[in-house]
């Protein structure tokens, strides 16, 4: 009655153990049903995104959204915050117990030798033996290992975070500095194209004041050397325009057959930079990079942790439960459960090397911490004194140019009236040329040291859009 009983109750546990399986199987299914329908709409909405934008009239919103998304530098940076996550897992796993399941077969040879003996064995031999079963383990203590390496593998997944921040803010910056050279190079093509127009009206009217006589051989010669120069420096700013698009493309990590072109323009109102000072205490609080070396000292220190540990005994829980199985003695059941101790007591001078080389790692940390503050504070500064500069000269310039055009047209005025000759037009336009020159760079310049300014605070300049 009793063994009946007992049937039944393993025939329903059994049933009960299949119908939870099943359960699981139904919901993992319906869950990856779930995660890749969501995927597939996140592509396709992607891809739709992607494939609507007009990659012929990119703003510089829309250059750093396709290199958030295509800069091969970033998309390692985001996998690499994957791979040590993981590795936050595997560490995290000693906590839990571990089970193996184990199992064998053999077939004996009744006639074979002892071990180290050379003779047959005296004892009754088994010709077949089997065993099956299941090995548990838990950690209950090895000094602390455990915690510390999965506090450091913790710490350095949260590091590789701010790094891919940090990266980003250097790919938004170099695609900011591509993307105002582009528009650099295009203003440029515009002064040049410009100046060929204006050198070749004073051309055709040179001709015709030496076909009249008014002006010699040489001025003639003069005006259609400006001419030849104009077009030159046509030439190579559309050279420059190609090349600042190009590296603007490869720099976002467009396909090498994508044509892309930019919309904007340089700035027309400039605006101070907030005092260094203050710039620089936002950027200790907010820079990635910084934030970064101060996880890496927590994650150094908690490696030298894990390596001290190693000075203390491993305590661990064991247990093994099978079914052994020998012929011709029969099958039997067997356990073993208990509480091992292991203490290395010589090892070669191993843990201690291990203790040093993790405290020189925490010194090292300290240190590159101290090296690139130092170097962030002068890269804050350089581009504080860029920004500074390039405002400056976009006012002095404007006023030069203003200067500039009131002389060629006054030269111009009075080259017409006979009381100016070729040369003093000539001057002129060069001056006017290289003024305008002038103003587009110093304009450039200002936004590539914003955006540099931008990328070492890790946040947008304060009193700027």
């Amino acid at each position: 009655m009793n063994r009946t009983t007992s049937e039944k109750l393993r025939i329903t546990g059994r049933r009960s153990g299949v119908k939870r399986q099943r359960l699981f199987n139904v919901a993992a299914m319906l869950f990856t049903l779930l995660f890749a329908l969501g995927s597939s709409t996140i592509e396709a909405h992607c891809a739709q995104t992607s494939h609507n934008l007009d990659y012929r009239s990119l703003s510089l919103e829309d250059c750093l959204a396709l290199a958030h998304r295509y800069n091969p530098a970033l998309g390692e940076a985001v996998e690499k915050i994957r791979e040590l996550t993981a590795d936050y897992r595997a560490a995290k796993s000693r906590f839990f117990p571990q089970l193996i399941a184990s199992s064998y077969y053999e077939q004996l040879d009744p006639n074979r030798l002892l071990p180290g003996v050379g003779r047959p064995k005296s004892i009754t031999p088994d010709s077949a033996e089997g065993f099956a079963g299941i090995s548990a383990s838990q950690l209950l203590f090895n000094g602390g290992q455990a915690y510390y390496n999965t506090k450091a593998a913790k710490i350095g997944a949260q590091a590789q975070k701010q790094e891919a921040v940090r990266i980003g803010d250097e790919v938004a910056y170099e695609v900011s500095q591509a993307f105002y050279r582009v528009l650099e190079s295009k203003e440029n093509l515009k002064v040049a194209r410009k100046a060929l127009e204006q050198r070749r009206g004073f051309l055709m009217l040179t001709v015709a004041f030496f076909k009249a006589g008014k002006v010699t051989k040489l001025d003639f010669f003069r005006a259609k050397s400006q001419v030849s120069d104009a077009e030159q420096a046509q030439v190579v700013a559309e050279n420059a325009l190609r090349l600042a698009l190009e590296i603007l493309a490869r720099t976002i990590g467009l396909k090498e057959k994508t044509e892309a072109d930019i919309k904007g323009r340089l700035p027309r109102s400039l605006v101070p930079p907030p005092g260094i000072d203050s710039l620089w205490q936002e950027a200790l609080e907010r820079n990635p990079e910084i934030r970064e070396l101060n996880l890496q000292i927590k994650q150094s220190e908690a490696s030298v942790g894990a390596a001290k540990g190693s000075y203390y005994p491993t305590l661990s829980l064991q247990g093994d439960l099978g079914t052994r199985y020998e012929d011709p003695a029969g099958t039997g059941g067997e356990w073993l459960a208990g509480v091992f101790v292991e203490f290395p007591l010589f090892e070669g001078g191993l843990r201690r090397a291990q203790v040093a080389a993790a405290d020189s790692r925490q010194i090292q940390s300290i240190e590159k911490k101290r090296d690139r503050l130092n170097s962030l504070k002068i890269d804050l500064a350089t581009a504080w004194q860029d920004m500074e500069n390039a405002r400056n000269g976009v006012i002095d310039t404007r006023q030069t140019v203003a200067t500039n055009e009131e002389a060629y047209a006054s030269a111009k005025a009075l080259y017409r009236n006979g009381k100016a000759i070729g040369l003093d037009v000539l001057q002129a336009q060069v001056d006017l040329t290289a003024s305008r020159f002038t103003l587009v760079r110093y304009m450039a310049d200002y936004e590539i040291a914003r955006a540099r300014i931008r990328q070492v605070l890790g946040a947008p300049l304060p009193g700027t859009k």
